[in-house]
């Protein structure tokens, strides 16, 4: 009878070993602990913070907010801002501030503000100085193009609440 032999009894080349497994397992989980620890360190290093250092306090002092804004309405002022580029990146804000009566608030402290509402860290502020009677101006020097978010706040000569008007502006 002719002998029968078997391809099955011959050793393959390449065996799969506890070692090799143990070693397959540590560099998979270690490749993704790498990325994770990538992806974390940059989303720390980008991540500007929170807005509000308490958002639960925040809230709890809104309805003051909107009271005071109602006291703030009631004075009947009117606050018309414009802001455009000026030289070289730079941005110029013009403020022009008035009573009811259309007649101008001389003499104010004016803050004004661009503020990017996706990062805070690249906020600019500047004092506009009163340039004619309810005319205040301001240069704000190095502003990047796009979306920013005017802010100008008037101090209240009595030390109250100051009068704040927030516009949403595009700048190219």
């Amino acid at each position: 009878m002719p002998a029968i032999t078997s391809s099955l009894t011959s050793r393959p080349t390449c065996r799969l070993t506890g070692r090799k497994v143990l070693g397959i397992f540590a560099a998979f989980f270690g490749t993704i602990a790498c990325a994770d620890a990538f992806l974390v360190t940059s989303a720390f290093r980008t991540w500007s913070g929170l807005e509000e250092p308490s958002p639960y306090q925040t809230s709890q002092r809104y309805n003051a907010e909107l009271r005071r804004a109602r006291l703030l309405s009631a004075r009947g002022w009117i606050l018309d801002a414009m802001v455009r580029r000026a030289g070289t990146g730079g941005a110029a804000v013009s403020v022009t501030l008035h009573d009811g009566d259309a007649n101008p608030l001389t003499g104010r402290t004016v803050q004004v503000r661009l503020e990017r509402p996706t990062d805070k860290r690249a906020d600019r502020a500047a004092a506009a100085a009163e340039t004619a009677p309810g005319l205040y101006a301001a240069h704000l020097p190095a502003v990047p193009a796009g979306q920013w978010e005017l802010v100008v706040e008037v101090a209240d000569p009595e030390g109250g609440a100051p009068f704040r008007r927030r516009h949403r502006v595009i700048l190219d």
